[in-house]
C-alpha cells in the first residue's frame, strides 16, 4: 500500500514539475488557446501596404483554435474590403520546428512566439503571389488592450524581425467588424 502511495505521490511531483529547465521548450505542448473572443491589438508589417486598409493583412481576428495533437491551427477573423467587413477562416498545419504553414494571399509561415489563455503574439513570413516577401508581427488579446509589459515584448519582437518601430499600427480601434 505504501509502495502505491509513494508511486502516486512521485507521478504527481513529475506532473507537476513541468517540463526540465535548460531546454528547448518549443517542444512541449503551448497552452490550450479557447476558440472565441480574440482580437487583434497590434499589427505591424515590413511592408505597411499589407496592414494597411485594404491590405491582406489589415484583420480583426475573431477565433483562434489550435489543436495541437493533430498538429492544426484555425484562425477566423474579419478584413475590410471597401469598408465591408468580410469574414475569413483559414488552416494551418504545423511542421516539426512548430512554423504553421497557411494558405493566405499566398504562403505564410506563422509562429507563435508567446501565448497565455488572454495573449497571444506571433510572426508570419508572407510569400505573395507575386513573390514579394513580407514579415508581419501581430499580437491578439482577449480584451480591448494589454499592459505596457507585453507591448514591450510586442515592440521588442518587431524590432528583433527588422521591421521599424513606427510600422507598428494599434488596430483594435480601428476593429468595428461584428462578434460571431
Amino acid at each position: 500500500m505504501q509502495i502505491l502511495f509513494l508511486t502516486l505521490v512521485f507521478g504527481v511531483l513529475c506532473a507537476a514539475h513541468g517540463p526540465p529547465l535548460g531546454r528547448d521548450h518549443s517542444r512541449f505542448p503551448q497552452p490550450e488557446l479557447s476558440i472565441s473572443d480574440w482580437r487583434t491589438i497590434y499589427l505591424a508589417a515590413s511592408n505597411p501596404e499589407k496592414i494597411s486598409e485594404n491590405g491582406p493583412f489589415h484583420t480583426f481576428m475573431r477565433n483562434i483554435e489550435l489543436d495541437d495533437e493533430n498538429g492544426i491551427i484555425t484562425l477566423t477573423f474579419f478584413v475590410k474590403l471597401d469598408g465591408e467587413c468580410v469574414k475569413k477562416t483559414v488552416h494551418g498545419i504545423k511542421r516539426e520546428d512548430g512554423v504553421y504553414i497557411i494558405r493566405y494571399a499566398g504562403t505564410n509561415e506563422f509562429k507563435i512566439i508567446q501565448a497565455s489563455e488572454n495573449v497571444l503574439i506571433a510572426s508570419n513570413i508572407n510569400v505573395d503571389e507575386e513573390g514579394t516577401k513580407t514579415i508581419v508581427t501581430v499580437v491578439f488579446a482577449k480584451g480591448d488592450d494589454i499592459d505596457d509589459a507585453l507591448f514591450e515584448t510586442f515592440k521588442s519582437v518587431t524590432i528583433g524581425k527588422e521591421i521599424p518601430e513606427e510600422n507598428i499600427l494599434k488596430i483594435i480601434s480601428l476593429d468595428d467588424c461584428p462578434d460571431l
